[in-house]
């Protein structure tokens, strides 16, 4: 037998990747089911002299939100999960692998499948090339860790398209095609391809005014939608 080529290991993980989502989505869909029945039950029970069951019944419908939130994460996810990579080596000097996607997926209570783009890690495929670098955590306490590679991909209906390594995030062809796309895709694909400008203005702090000028189509409103994301995230 040949040797695994570098493309079929990626389309290995996206296929794994893509298998946990399902299973994600059946599973969720299954409490939620559960939880509706329930809800149904503890109505027909309910009296306003009876505060358990007031209690009990508050809490099976935030969490049954909070399950409907996370359903809707992942049904997001299935066609495209992720765009992005980032190969690191820590601080400890171990390799640690980070796929980025437009929205977070867990693999169980503790394994992060995919990292959401605003998380603090994503900002490194972002901001820095290869080598040496850092990325500020919670109470703005710097994290250096050694850069080795940043991959973006192209995805689309759950098929790995193409994807290539690079210095820089942006690739000018990748870009052009998302940019030839109605607006709705562009918001939701131009995330791939966000430059270190206009990063800059995304992450900035909230606690202060800010002027952004642009030419029409320099992406000013693209900008401005990803920024009230990542402020509602953080």
């Amino acid at each position: 037998m040949g040797q695994v080529t570098e493309r079929q290991l990626e389309e290995q993980h996206l296929e794994g990747c893509l298998q946990v989502i399902k299973e994600n989505i059946a599973a969720y869909e299954k409490d939620i089911a559960v939880m509706n029945a329930d809800i149904k039950a503890m109505y027909e029970r309910y009296h306003n002299n009876d505060p358990e069951i007031f209690t009990e019944l508050s809490n099976t419908i935030t969490m049954n939100e909070h399950m409907k939130a996370a359903l809707a994460k992942n049904e997001r996810a299935l066609k495209k999960p992720y765009f992005g990579r980032i190969d690191i080596l820590n601080e400890a000097g171990k390799e640690e692998i980070f796929y980025l996607g437009k929205g977070g997926v867990m693999k169980d209570t503790t394994t992060i499948l995919v990292v959401d783009w605003r998380a603090p890690i994503a900002n490194v495929y972002y901001e820095n090339g290869l080598g040496s670098c850092s990325y500020l955590v919670s109470g703005n306490q710097s994290i250096t860790i050694d850069l080795r590679r940043k991959r973006t991909y192209e995805i689309e209906q759950e098929r790995l398209i193409d994807f290539f390594d690079s210095e820089v995030v942006a690739n000018d062809e990748l870009l052009t095609k998302y940019l030839a796309k109605n607006k709705e895709a562009v918001l939701g694909e131009i995330i791939a391809t966000i430059q270190k400008e206009q990063n800059d203005i995304i992450r900035k702090s909230p606690y202060r005014s800010m002027i952004v000028q642009g030419v029409a189509g320099s992406g000013k409103t693209t900008v401005a939608m990803h920024r009230i994301s990542f402020i509602l995230y953080n």
